[in-house]
């Protein structure tokens, strides 16, 4: 059984980026191994309601270039081993992708393709935010697995 992810797309403001996008969460999960059966959703929309969602999850009233919402602390404590393998959600902001894109000198879908990544390991557990050896062990994660399609280390 093969992963799946699952695109929606807000159609008046991003292009048609949805292979992309699972390009970059299925290199994650190829990278990390044992994630047959594993289902994620992503959503593209706009800086309006990544602010709703930030601020109604988070208490932070500002658009973020990615929210990840993940369904479980640990993906070893499945239940029902028969069962997909529901990591989570990623919501990605439009205009905050265009506008850090720009600011970094990227081309947008690979700073696209990086958030995707980023935000694929919080999913499984990765957080930066922990430590500075959490934050280290993420990024040389992300660099990994860019690298691998093609994609310059986004941090340099």
């Amino acid at each position: 059984m093969k992963a799946t992810v699952r695109v929606s797309r807000e159609r008046s403001r991003w292009p048609k980026v949805e292979k992309k996008v699972r390009q970059a969460a299925l290199a994650v999960l190829e990278r990390v191994g044992g994630m047959d059966g594993a289902e994620v959703a992503v959503r593209l929309t706009h800086d309006e309601e990544v602010q709703s969602l930030n601020l109604h999850y988070r208490g932070i009233d500002r658009p973020t270039n990615i929210l990840s919402f993940a369904m479980m602390d640990d993906p070893d404590d499945i239940e029902f081993p028969e069962a997909p393998l529901l990591l989570g959600d990623l919501v990605l902001a439009f205009e905050t992708v265009v506008r850090e894109a720009e600011m970094q000198g990227k081309t947008f879908e690979d700073h696209l393709t990086h958030l995707v990544v980023h935000g694929m390991l919080h999913l499984l557990g990765y957080d930066h935010e922990r430590s500075p050896e959490d934050a280290l062990r993420q990024e040389t994660m992300e660099i990994a697995i860019l690298a691998h399609m093609g994609i310059d280390n986004p941090y340099e």
